[in-house]
């Protein structure tokens, strides 16, 4: 008898743990051009989105870029951090299913990056780690223009938004599909 109640007690834990984790997969639909434009309101929660895969970071492949066709670009991350993005997804249409971050881009960074001349990765704004591509711009001297061009568009961000930095949102992506 006391058998019998442990199955139900186990069968009853069962369900009601299989139900909480399917209330935690819910994700939220939304554009690419919304999310970019009402970071804030998607911080920390759960959406799908569906955009093209415009860059995959050929150093490390755990950074992409993904693009509505309004030209709008956010950047996804694995959320699991030892995972990287597969090649065969650049120039894909991709269904990606993760929590958004929301990256403030303060004005003393870009003013910092500015004075050193630091080359931006075009995902993040964050300091290239592609060194091969960075010394051939070093090289050939176009560092300085693409420098004054990354800065010029974050500055030109600022200015439309009336704010002292720039938001950048991400998503730490459980899943990402190629739609055919």
């Amino acid at each position: 008898m006391k058998i019998k109640y442990v199955l139900i007690v186990f069968c009853v834990m069962f369900a009601l743990s299989s139900k909480s984790q399917q209330a935690e997969e819910k994700y939220t639909q939304v554009s690419i051009d919304k999310l970019v434009n009402n970071g804030n309101q998607f911080e920390n929660k759960r959406v799908e989105i569906i955009g093209l895969v415009d860059h995959l970071c050929g150093v490390d492949g755990h950074k992409m870029k993904l693009k509505a066709a309004s030209g709008a670009v956010l950047k996804v991350v694995p959320n699991n951090l030892t995972d990287c993005f597969d090649a065969k997804l650049k120039k894909q249409l991709v269904c990606v299913k993760g929590v958004v971050d929301v990256i403030r881009i303060e004005k003393a960074y870009i003013d910092e990056m500015e004075e050193e001349g630091t080359l931006l990765c075009h995902i993040d704004h964050s300091p290239c780690k592609d060194k091969a591509w960075v010394n051939n711009k070093i090289e050939s001297g176009k560092d300085v223009e693409i420098v004054k061009q990354d800065i010029a568009k974050l500055r030109k961000q600022m200015k439309e938004s009336g704010k002292e930095y720039v938001n950048y949102i991400c998503i730490r992506a459980d899943s990402v599909n190629i739609l055919e």
